[in-house]
């Protein structure tokens, strides 16, 4: 039987294209692309316009002692960058400034670092334009120490200011105002003096809002649970210069509400004092200049009623004054140890009714050449060197600790502070008295 033979064709049918379709179909595949490309550069040109951000100036000024800037010391000013980290010893201050180029360099926050603390800068960033709509925001992390947080008023955006501990926790600061952060081993403490603060667990997103003079904790202890309390009780009327009087040109701050103010007499030419606003900061000046080469003062004072304020029943006061130096022209504290550019004074009378005085200096200039002594006869320590042209703030401690039992302030008369020497310019922004039972 013979074999059926299959014959294939050379070649198959190729299928035919409509080239309409095709066209049509190349067409809506280039729209589609050119939409896409449209909304991706829409998109992209929103966002460079309105909500992208740049590095925000941040500067470390040294107040006393150094700060250790990622391994490196720095003794005077230094440009910070977005993942330094900063250290500072037992004995030493800094304070970051974080300004506004675009702004004429206004302040944005001033954080103050105070002795042995350790902290990264892990971001600080401001709207890439005048018009953009983000926000200013700061982020602080690794925090371990004593924070002093500074937000002047009226900001022309929003702000916002993290802070996290090593565990977790986390301080969000939503607007102007002045706070204090302590975060130890067993604790994270944020007081909240004027201004709008929150304090969030380690892993939680839900915090709880800590009121105007009050503080949050969150213990080790109890890692999950926010405590509230109540502060330390300021006992000074106006110590931030806030309320002042008008001065008598009617057109500048004269003298800040509750405190007193005086020049010696004496020495000519006289010195000055004057209610003024830096950096939304309000403050006291106090000045002399014209060359003087004889002795002179300037002092402000508040007063307590009925010949003073009964403290036997607290167990906590503390001292505190924020000020800068801006110039003196007497070594130290001059050759009697009396004439500091800022000399703190506290009035009071002790357990066992004997009316006493209590001294704390503080200078910029020194020459040890010169051998000026550090203390004055009536002061219960040695005055402090700090660095001149920058803030720096003072705080006591417990100030009953710096006495025996027996002579412990019973009731305290008055609060003074003063410049004195040849010339001198300095910024006082602070003075408390706080206390607590």
């Amino acid at each position: 039987m013979a074999e059926r033979m299959t014959t294939l064709p050379e070649t198959l049918p190729r299928p035919r294209i409509d080239p309409q379709r095709m066209a049509w179909g190349v067409l809506l595949l280039a729209f589609a692309i050119f939409c896409t490309i449209c909304i991706i550069t829409g998109v992209g040109v929103n966002y460079f316009l309105f909500q992208s951000s740049v590095l925000m100036e941040s500067s470390v000024l040294v107040g006393r002692g150094s700060v250790s800037v990622s391994g490196g010391a720095v003794y005077s000013s230094y440009t910070l960058a977005n993942g330094d980290i900063l250290r500072t010893d037992p004995q030493s201050q800094s304070t970051i400034f974080f300004r506004d180029s675009q702004q004429g360099e206004r302040l944005i926050a001033s954080v103050t670092i105070r002795g042995n603390t350790n902290m990264t800068l892990w971001r600080a960033i401001r709207p890439r334009f005048s018009w953009s709509t983000g926000i200013y925001s700061i982020e602080l992390q690794n925090v371990s120490g004593n924070l002093d947080v500074f937000v002047p008023k009226d900001l022309e955006r929003d702000f916002r200011l993290t802070i996290r501990n090593p565990q977790g926790a986390l301080a969000d600061f939503g607007g102007s105002g002045q706070y204090l952060v302590s975060i130890m081993d067993t604790q994270i403490r944020i007081v909240n003096r004027e201004g709008q603060v929150s304090l969030i667990p380690a892993n939680s997103n839900e915090g709880r809002a800590i009121p105007i003079d009050s503080q949050g904790v969150i213990a080790t202890d109890n890692p999950t649970e926010v405590a509230l309390m109540p502060a330390l009780v300021n006992l000074l009327q106006n110590s931030n210069f806030q309320d002042v009087f008008p001065s008598q040109e009617g057109n500048t701050p004269g003298l800040a509400e509750a405190w007193g103010c005086t020049n010696s007499t004496s020495n000519l030419p006289r010195g000055s004092y004057q209610a003024e606003v830096q950096d939304g900061r309000n403050l006291l000046r106090l000045v002399r200049g014209e060359n003087a080469e004889t002795n002179g003062e300037t002092r402000c004072g508040t007063w307590f009623p009925s010949g003073g304020f009964d403290v036997t029943g607290l167990n906590t006061l503390v001292l505190r004054a924020s000020f800068n130096i801006q110039y003196q022209s007497l070594n130290t504290c001059g050759v009697d140890g009396s004439e500091c550019p800022l000399m703190l004074r506290v009035d009071y009378v002790d357990m066992n009714g004997i009316a006493k005085r209590w001294f704390h200096g503080f200078y910029a200039a020194f020459d040890p050449q010169r051998n000026y002594p550090l203390s004055c006869d009536s002061c219960a320590s040695e005055h402090e060197r700090v660095n001149e042209k920058t803030w720096y703030t003072y705080d006591s401690g417990n100030w009953f600790t710096l006495f025996p039992p027996d002579s412990r302030p019973a009731t305290i008369v008055n609060v003074q502070f003063y410049a004195s020497g040849h010339q001198y310019d300095v910024y006082v922004g602070e003075v408390a008295l706080l206390a607590g039972s």
